[in-house]
C-alpha cells in the first residue's frame, strides 16, 4: 500500500495522482469535499516539483507551502489528529524533501480514509490513482 508520494517516485512516468487547479487552497469549513480539494491539490503540487524542480530546496519550498495550507486548513472534525499528524510528516519533508519518496505518509483512520475515498471520484482536484482509496481492499 504506497501513497501518491511514493508512488510518484517509484513510476514518475506512470503517475496519474491527485490532480488540481492552481487557485485551490485552505476553505476553513471543515467539510471532506473541500478537504480533499485541498490534499489532492497539495499533493498534485509536490508531484509536479518532484518531477521538475532542478533542487531540493526547490521541492522543499512547495513542500513547505503545502505544509502551511494543511496547518491553516480546518479538517473535518474526525480528522483533526490526522491533519497534525500529516503536518508533522510534511514538516519533517521540508528539511529532506525526498523522503516523501522513501517515507509513508501517514493515513487518517480506516472508517474516515474509507469515507474519503468514496467521496474522491467526485472531486475534480482527484484523479486516479487517488491519495486516500490507494491500496484499500
Amino acid at each position: 500500500m504506497l501513497p501518491c508520494f511514493s508512488l510518484v517516485l517509484l513510476g514518475a512516468a506512470a503517475f496519474s495522482g491527485c490532480r488540481g487547479g492552481s487557485d485551490a487552497g485552505p476553505t476553513g469549513t471543515g467539510n471532506d469535499e473541500d478537504y480533499l480539494r485541498t490534499v489532492c491539490t497539495g499533493v498534485d503540487r509536490v508531484t509536479d516539483a518532484l518531477m521538475s524542480a532542478t533542487t531540493p530546496d526547490a521541492i522543499a519550498a512547495v513542500i513547505e507551502e503545502f505544509a502551511a495550507t494543511m496547518r491553516a486548513i480546518d479538517p473535518p472534525p474526525d480528522l483533526a489528529e490526522y491533519n497534525q499528524r500529516f503536518v508533522a510528516y510534511l514538516e519533517a519533508a521540508v528539511k529532506d524533501p525526498t523522503s516523501v519518496v522513501t517515507t509513508t505518509p501517514p493515513l487518517p483512520p480506516d472508517d474516515a480514509r474509507r469515507r474519503l475515498a468514496a467521496l474522491e471520484p467526485s472531486i475534480t482536484e482527484c484523479r486516479e490513482p487517488t491519495f486516500f482509496s490507494r491500496g484499500l481492499e
